[in-house]
């Protein structure tokens, strides 16, 4: 993930960094294109360009490929409160196809931020700004792990 355009908005100096530094880090987002747009407080927003190897016949991006980046987008919005969450569970609605090489922006957004439990829900858009999914994920605080 590109590191350095991200841009805060109005996110804590400390969390920020720690956050676009924990997800920058990952290589499995790193194979998929994935790059962070943006963080801030409960919110985060994240873009690919959808490579070929990841596309099935007639250019249509693969839907594991749209959930592991509708996942991540949650997740990163859930860590921007500060807290490290997993992914519980998460339901993701396929609303349009998405086709190979053509920009794929997603926002997620925190619900409802539980000491134990977050709400997580993510939109994704084509380039053209039109909703091709949307998912809702349920994640738990992991007081064990960390991302420092």
């Amino acid at each position: 993930m590109t590191q350095s355009e991200v841009e805060n908005r109005g996110l804590d100096k400390e969390v920020f960094d720690i956050v676009r530094n924990f997800y920058g880090r990952q290589r499995c987002h790193h194979t998929m294109g994935f790059e962070i747009t943006y963080l801030g407080k409960g919110t985060a927003g994240l873009k690919m360009i959808p490579d070929t190897i990841f596309s099935t016949d007639g250019g249509r991006v693969h839907g594991g490929l749209i959930a592991s980046l509708a996942d991540t987008v949650m997740g990163a919005a859930a860590a921007t409160t500060g807290l490290l969450y997993r992914t519980v569970e998460m339901k993701l609605n396929y609303l349009a196809p998405v086709f190979e090489e053509v920009d794929l922006i997603a926002e997620g957004y925190v619900v409802h931020p539980g000491k134990t439990l977050a709400l997580v829900e993510a939109n994704l858009f084509n380039n053209e700004g039109k909703l091709v999914a949307r998912s809702m994920g349920t994640y738990f605080n992991d007081i064990k792990g960390s991302m420092k």
